[in-house]
């Protein structure tokens, strides 16, 4: 199967209805014009010579070009790399490196980073936008073409360790079936989109046009912009972050969102105080969602997003769940997902779903209580917790002490190894007044007067900022 062919069957059904909306006030493309849209950037690449089979990393601003882009991709048959705007040069040479590159489309004024790899002439694909033939250093696995690939992201996670998903077309039109016995998207939903369609696309906007829904884009994404789009284009769903919500939540004067029937949070968790102030000002709960780039939205809390605003919910009915001891007492465990939708492979080093899964089930890393309904409250990563002599806690509680005291801006929690005592943890702090920072020493006896001894920092490094991936998750690893 193709995605582009699933969304070709969308369009011919509904070529007059919108599929892209914005962002200014008057932007609108229709199915219809969409489709072609596709098909011409598609003779474009084939003239370029991208072909079935072909990686083609694709560095451009979430937008419009970026969904015609995507699909011409695949309707040529090739796998779509996406290359963050986000990320420094080197970053993204990392992933021209590592992943066995065919093209890189790019901005014509951002596509320097990819001139070491270039082995011909860029062409125009569409106003400002290039293709560029790459050489790459290295092949690809001997198994990857035996996948139908549509997607390969390359990724840094929170703990540092690079690898690169691949999904193929079966697993990503999986993913939106399963995602949508819960989101109910159709032909008259109109989604706010507020996300990097770099880091989310597979499930979200697929989702959207495999169904006949519009994709609203927005010029920014501040409350403002997404109130007045809001009644504009008559949305009914919104699709962000927390700190989107927690925007909305604080923006004046007051204004109302009457058409939205559904708001979904994803990326990382909301405090309660912001789902709380966001449902009493515009009397709608938030719905908090569980996105794993190998699994999918197994987790969507439709059903409890009222009064369980900082669960993501149950587990949706396509999914089995299984939870592992970890040794933190019986209500905390590790997540283990199985069902329709999970990777088909790890690119680097080459890993098959057989292989990553050998029992069909797929270690999430996160960790997690479950009430007496089944919604999953998720509590850290297993790879984040530090272990004292076998005494474990999660770094987020130091984190969260240090964050008290006064004068630090921010925190982060990490560990390192001890021959004598397994782990010990360190921390780095961001101070709010970098002229008169405290004292490291103050820092500790604040920690100790909260914490037990062993988790109490071994030593404090005052930093300038905080390291992060880039999308935007505390970066934490285990220091030697």
């Amino acid at each position: 199967m193709n995605l582009y062919d699933v969304f070709r069957e969308t369009a011919r059904r509904q070529l007059t209805r919108p599929a892209i909306l914005g962002p200014g006030p008057s932007d609108a493309i229709s199915y219809g014009q969409l489709d072609e849209m596709i098909r011409t950037t598609g003779e474009h690449l084939a003239r370029l010579g991208v072909r079935a089979g072909h990686c083609v990393g694709l560095h451009c601003p979430s937008g419009a070009d970026y969904i015609i882009l995507t699909y011409a991709v695949w309707q040529r048959g090739g796998c779509v790399v996406p290359i963050p705007v986000e990320l420094a040069t080197s970053e993204k040479q990392t992933i021209c490196r590592e992943i066995a590159l065919d093209f890189v489309i790019s901005r014509e004024k951002t596509a320097s980073f990819a001139a070491p790899f270039g082995s011909g002439p860029p062409s125009h694909l569409l106003p400002g936008i290039v293709g560029t033939p790459i050489r790459s250093p290295r092949e690809h696995p001997a198994s990857f073409h035996a996948i139908n690939s549509a997607f390969l992201r390359f990724t840094s996670g929170t703990t540092g360790a690079a690898k690169g998903v691949v999904l193929s077309h079966e697993t990503i039109d999986a993913r939106i079936h399963a995602a949508n016995e819960a989101l109910h998207i159709g032909p008259d939903d109109r989604v706010i989109w507020l996300l990097s369609m770099s880091y989310h696309f597979a499930v979200s906007i697929v989702c959207y046009l495999s169904f006949g829904a519009a994709v609203v884009l927005l010029p920014n994404h501040f409350a403002r912009a997404i109130l007045e789009a809001t009644p504009r284009h008559r949305a009914t769903v919104i699709y962000g972050s927390p700190v989107q919500y927690e925007w909305l939540a604080a923006c004046e004067p007051p204004a109302a969102l009457p058409s939205i029937r559904l708001a979904v949070s994803t990326t990382t968790g909301m405090d309660r105080a912001t789902a709380e102030t966001f449902r009493e000002r515009f009397g709608l709960p938030v719905t908090q969602a569980l996105g794993i780039i190998e699994v999918g939205l197994p987790f969507i809390n439709v059903d409890f997003a009222a009064e369980r605003s900082e669960s993501v919910g149950r587990l949706l009915p396509a999914y089995r769940l299984r939870t592992e001891d970890v040794g933190l007492g019986p209500n905390l465990r590790e997540i283990l997902l199985s069902g329709p939708g999970l990777l088909d492979a790890y690119y680097e080093p080459w890993r098959t779903r057989a292989e990553i899964m050998p029992d069909g089930w797929f270690r999430t890393g996160d960790l997690g209580e479950l009430d007496r309904d089944g919604c999953l409250f998720l509590r850290g990563r297993a790879k984040d917790l530090i272990d004292v002599l076998g005494m474990k806690f999660f770094p987020q509680e130091v984190e969260g002490i240090l964050r008290s005291h006064p004068a630090v801006a921010a925190a982060s929690v990490f560990a390192r190894r001890d021959g004598r005592l397994g782990e010990v943890p360190l921390a780095r702090v961001v101070v709010k007044d970098s002229a008169r920072p405290p004292a490291e020493d103050e820092l500790l006896d604040h920690c100790r007067q909260w914490l037990a001894d062993y988790k109490v920092p071994e030593r404090i490094e005052f930093v300038d900022a905080l390291p992060q991936t880039a999308s935007g998750k505390a970066l934490r690893w285990k220091s030697s």
